[in-house]
């Protein structure tokens, strides 16, 4: 049986995205994305082989889910431009869609020494915009494109919607008693979402630097259901199906937190990416 295994933030980010994205857009431009990812390996149990599994995740018992559908709804995205740059200087290769804006010197939450003639830009998408499975980011049918410079970090807001639009929305299949089941998931919020790299960010290679690229945020799937005993509390009750499909709300005992954690470590599981686009 397959055994679960994390590779390296490094290569599957840059794997997961080459061909994210479509061309268009100077080469000193990023092109602007969003999308999920996981870093799990599937291991044959002899060691003799793996495959790289972009849409798997697992629970504590090794219970792996395959992802079918994720959707996900953001507003007010906001980047800080490098401390140097401003927003007079990529005014030509900014989208439209995107507004930059400068700083006052003092501004809170900027860091404690900013130019006082020159403040620091930063730019703003309002949104909102829906993402996820075969969803690309774009406004008003556009794709959006921002400086290519260096960004630690995206701040943006779930768009609280509604239960039949909700925030967050994912349908996953899995394994259990040799039979097919689905997990469905969602969840509505109006709190702040963060993008920042998970580990150290490399960037692409230098022999990459003139070639268009893309940036964004990613959703990393590989801690979602961490400590959740999917198939130990499906066995004892504490979760139950509804017919073969399983909705973790409905925990109870070992799993009465089952959702409150999976809506957590999705809020927590905010990545950057850096890619090409072919």
């Amino acid at each position: 049986m397959p055994m679960p295994s994390r590779s390296w933030h490094r290569i599957v980010g840059l794997a997961a995205t080459l061909g994210l994205c479509a061309c268009g857009g100077p080469d000193n431009t990023y092109l602007l994305d969003f999308g999920y990812h996981s870093d799990t390996l599937l291991v044959a149990s002899d060691y003799s082989s793996f495959t790289l599994a972009p849409s798997t995740f697992f629970s504590l018992d090794r219970t792996f889910f395959t992802l079918e559908t994720l959707t996900f709804r953001l507003e007010d995205l906001r980047m800080d431009l490098p401390p140097t740059a401003r927003c007079e200087d990529y005014e030509e290769v900014l989208s439209p869609q995107m507004s930059c804006q400068d700083s006052r010197p003092g501004t809170p939450g900027r860091g404690p020494i900013e130019d006082p003639v020159r403040p620091r830009g930063a730019l703003h998408l309002p949104g909102p915009v829906e993402l996820g499975t075969g969803k690309r980011l774009s406004v008003g049918g556009e794709q959006v494109f921002i400086p290519r410079v260096y960004y630690p970090a995206i701040d943006t807001r779930w768009v609280p919607g509604t239960p039949e639009h909700p925030s967050f929305q994912l349908r996953a299949h899995f394994i259990y008693q040799a039979k097919f089941h689905v997990l469905e998931f969602s969840f509505q919020s109006d709190e702040p979402m963060r993008f920042e790299h998970r580990g150290v960010p490399t960037g692409l290679p230098k022999e990459f630097s003139e070639h268009p690229a893309a940036f964004g945020g990613s959703l990393d799937m590989g801690d979602w259901l961490a400590g959740i005993d999917i198939s130990g509390c499906l066995t004892t009750g504490d979760l139950t199906l509804d017919g073969n499909v399983l909705r973790l709300e409905t925990g109870r005992g070992a799993c009465a937190n089952a959702a409150t954690n999976l809506r957590r470590n999705i809020q927590r599981s905010g990545d950057l990416f850096t890619g090409l686009r072919l």
